[in-house]
């Protein structure tokens, strides 16, 4: 079973997630999980010890959660536009924030603090794929590039930090989880 850990703003109900969903049919879940960090991590700790997860696709902030993770529990991630140092990057949404779906919600100087414990200083290459979009104006695909390197990392020119056309990729995503990827036909 997969995993997908959505970004910061996104919710389980995202253009990616809807895709992945499509795509795997029963083989992942998405995550539901708070703007909180612990509580995040708590609820996707969860989730991989009660479902038996196999591996993570994740984007964004979710990049960050999945790297923590996929070290911890020895799991393989599929990271699109990863953040690696979100508690820097999201210190510019401090105050109220809006998710894609309209829940409003607080995000603080105590949520960067929480994010810098999950912190990962060098990743194993070898657990890792990631998709980046040199047009990304969120996030530097430089610095993920370096963080990552060693793993199987695909740059594509232009794009966005949503990454857009994902759905091209599904198919590489599958090959990526194979064969852990469980029950596929």
């Amino acid at each position: 079973m997969l995993l997908y850990i959505h970004g910061f703003r996104s919710t389980e109900n995202s253009t990616k997630a809807v895709q992945l969903k499509r795509h795997f049919a029963g083989e992942i879940l998405i995550a539901r999980f708070s703007h909180e960090p612990e509580k995040a991590i708590e609820v996707l700790e969860n989730l991989i010890e009660e479902h038996e997860i196999t591996g993570m696709i994740a984007s964004s902030l979710g990049g960050f959660y999945a790297t923590y993770l996929a070290q911890k529990y020895q799991l393989k991630a599929l990271l699109i536009n990863p953040s690696t140092r979100p508690y820097e990057t999201l210190r510019r949404y401090l105050g109220e924030n809006e998710t894609h779906d309209g829940e409003m919600f607080v995000w603080g100087e105590s949520h960067l603090l929480a994010l810098a414990q999950y912190a990962v200083e060098k990743p194993t290459a070898k657990h890792y794929a990631i998709f980046l979009k040199k047009g990304d104006t969120i996030l530097d695909y430089t610095v993920a590039k370096r963080y990552y390197d060693g793993g199987e990392i695909t740059t594509e020119e232009g794009g966005d930090h949503r990454f857009a056309d994902f759905e091209k990729h599904l198919d590489g995503v599958e090959t990526f989880f194979e064969p852990k990827l469980c029950n596929r036909n």
